[in-house]
């Protein structure tokens, strides 16, 4: 049996002029979790993310935390899509969502209904129907990796996550969207496979953070 953990990226830098950064305190959350796995005898074969600098710096600091010498691989498969491009599809929008987290959802689930409809795809660089078959293919990839026994740390975003839960639960848009509106940074989904096939075990599990710690953007 293999096992697959699905870590959020630590809290970025939104409201400045670059979100793709984290935080002091996303640093922080990503050592935090990284010890967090180890004490849990959790010991990678390897530590994958995507192409986001918010991702492979939470790779970085849970590898730190784990207190492991690891190279990272890459897959673009696991990157997050492109919310300012939905947001922005929208046409004029509440200016305060650019520094306001809870207006700034509410108008990137708007983008996300607009974007899954499949109505307006060309529109966008990548459609929504593009976008689940990257982190399918992504998912795939993770397990053709493994061996029986063996576990690995992918480190990506809130939709892709919560799309690759989705799917396994069988869900569509709406359940993508209610765990997408709930992930919390340096929440950890936990997935096995084996000859019974794969299965969700946990999703957005986040009790390794102080309650003080806990961030959704």
């Amino acid at each position: 049996m293999g096992v697959l953990f699905l870590v959020r990226h630590g809290q970025a830098s939104f409201g400045t002029d670059d979100y793709d950064r984290l935080s002091d305190l996303g640093k922080e959350q990503s050592r935090i979790t990284g010890s967090h796995l180890g004490a849990q005898s959790v010991h990678p074969v390897r530590v994958v993310h995507g192409q986001m600098l918010r991702q492979r710096q939470t790779a970085a600091g849970v590898i730190e935390g784990l207190g492991l010498q690891l190279e990272t691989d890459i897959d673009p498969g696991w990157n997050e899509f492109n919310a300012w491009e939905l947001t922005g599809a929208l046409g004029e929008t509440d200016p305060r969502a650019k520094h306001d987290s809870k207006i700034f959802q509410t108008v990137l689930e708007r983008g996300c209904a607009r974007w899954a409809s499949g109505d307006f795809d060309t529109e966008y660089g990548e459609t929504f129907s593009e976008f689940t078959d990257r982190v399918d293919g992504a998912l795939d990839k993770a397990f053709s990796t493994m061996s029986s026994g063996e576990a690995t740390i992918v480190v990506s975003s809130a939709g892709a996550i919560s799309w690759t839960a989705a799917r396994l639960l069988g869900g569509g848009f709406d359940q993508w969207m209610a765990f997408n509106r709930v992930t919390i940074n340096t929440g950890i989904t936990k997935i096995i496979t084996g000859r019974n096939g794969t299965s969700l075990i946990s999703f957005n599990d986040h009790g390794h953070l102080p309650p003080a710690d806990v961030t959704y953007r």
